[in-house]
């Protein structure tokens, strides 16, 4: 795979890029909650879009890494979900163009069952993509995950401002629907990019197993290893501290913000999450993984604690900022450190149960955050993600850094270091 490592490097990068361009006009973070507010007014449904987002997208990872557990090859499962993936983005742009035709409760039953549909694509891909890039990419994974950032925010950052004139300009639904159509436009070229990739087959196999034998090993490979374990509690709280984000562009709306802002706050968003991914791949690439995850664990306290705080376009465009490069953590941080804690074999099981692991708190916090906002509001809700935030960031600082872990006697793991 080296012989095509820079082929395969240019055309990930290409195939991220693009869909980050895509996907900004479709954010869970600020466009979708503000379409369900517009359609419902009601706080649980908006967050129910984060808990949506955050089922489909964490608990099928597993499934995603018993597709290729066990198989030669990455491509061909890899080619199969981006496909559907798209298919899932033209689902919810044909149901946004019921609203006014149909009744509004129709449209929200219909619009989550086409974006469950789409979230659960982006599970299945999670350990696919991620095991494919650990083979693909031996020697650059960092930089690979740093450019992609950059160059896919900053044409999120582009395709957001386009988001917003058209919010803007348009009336609500015309508005979101040209948003949600140009998404699936942009979104369907980089399925030629993945068709692209090279693949070979992979010389080390574990034999393939039945699913609730895969499931069944979960268990006693968090038992086994220790240093792994500590990792998942960290990120469990800091996981759990996200059950803000979706509430607080609605929450700016209620006092003061326009509604074509929710746009210019996704733009922010993309933006620190284009650059902070990009500062913060290069550290990892050669420093490690762990402080990257510290550094996430502290940008979400800023975020979450300056919620309490913003007024005004540019305090919550400060708070998004934050949100942001932590966002950029998440996507470059989790799958990098599962990856160099696993054996080079077990590669797509380590980053399935991470994800899966992670779930239940990406899951239950939105909705748990919209049920308390209906009793406290939702500067309370904001106070609780923080206090999260700060422990997951001293339970960070003591996670061990896999690089510096002796297997055997071996220091770290075969092919992580740069």
């Amino acid at each position: 795979m080296r012989r095509f490592e820079r082929r395969n490097f240019a055309l990930l990068v290409l195939d991220g890029a693009t869909f980050a361009f895509a996907i900004s006009l479709l954010s869970e973070a600020t466009i979708l909650p503000a379409f369900v507010q517009a359609l419902s007014g009601s706080a649980v449904l908006v967050g129910l879009v984060g808990a949506t987002f955050a089922i489909g997208h964490y608990l099928p990872q597993l499934i995603g890494a018993h597709l290729v557990h066990g198989k030669p090859r990455r491509k061909p499962a890899l080619l199969a979900i981006v496909i559907a993936e798209r298919v899932g983005i033209l689902a919810i742009a044909l149901v946004a163009q019921m609203v006014g035709v149909a009744p509004p409760t129709v449209v929200l039953v219909l619009f989550f069952v086409a974006f469950c549909g789409y979230a659960i694509t982006t599970g299945l891909i999670g350990p696919v993509y991620g095991d494919y890039l650990a083979k693909a990419l031996p020697r650059s994974r960092g930089w690979y995950y740093g450019i992609s950032q950059l160059i896919g925010g900053g044409l999120g950052f582009v395709a957001a401002l386009i988001g917003e004139s058209l919010l803007r300009e348009y009336a609500f639904p015309l508005g979101n629907q040209l948003c949600f159509w140009l998404c699936f436009a942009l979104s369907f070229l980089s399925i030629f990019f993945i068709g692209s990739l090279h693949d070979e087959d992979y010389p080390e196999l574990e034999p393939r197993q039945r699913l609730r034998d895969t499931l069944r090993e979960i268990p006693g490979l968090i038992r086994g290893d220790r240093p792994y374990a500590r990792f998942l509690i960290a990120r469990s709280f800091l996981a759990f501290s996200t059950l803000g984000v979706g509430f607080i562009v609605v929450y700016g709306l209620q006092h003061g913000l326009r509604p074509s802002d929710a746009a210019i706050l996704a733009a922010v968003y993309i933006l620190a999450q284009a650059f902070g991914g990009f500062g913060l791949s290069l550290l990892g690439n050669y420093a490690g993984w762990k402080i990257v995850v510290v550094i996430g664990g502290a940008l979400l306290i800023l975020g979450m604690g300056g919620a309490l705080f913003a007024t005004g376009l540019v305090g919550y465009a400060l708070v998004y900022a934050a949100l942001g490069a932590a966002n950029a953590v998440t996507i470059i941080g989790d799958p990098n450190m599962s990856i160099e804690f696993s054996p080079a074999s077990r590669t797509s099981l380590y980053l399935g149960t991470t994800s899966t692991l992670l779930a239940p708190f990406f899951v239950l916090g939105p909705l748990l955050g919209g049920w308390f906002a209906l009793y406290t509001g939702y500067l309370p809700v904001f106070a609780v993600a923080a206090t999260l935030a700060i422990v997951g960031f001293v339970l960070a600082i003591g996670v061990h850094e896999p690089r510096k872990r002796v297997v055997g006697d071996v220091v770290g793991q075969p092919g992580v270091m740069p």
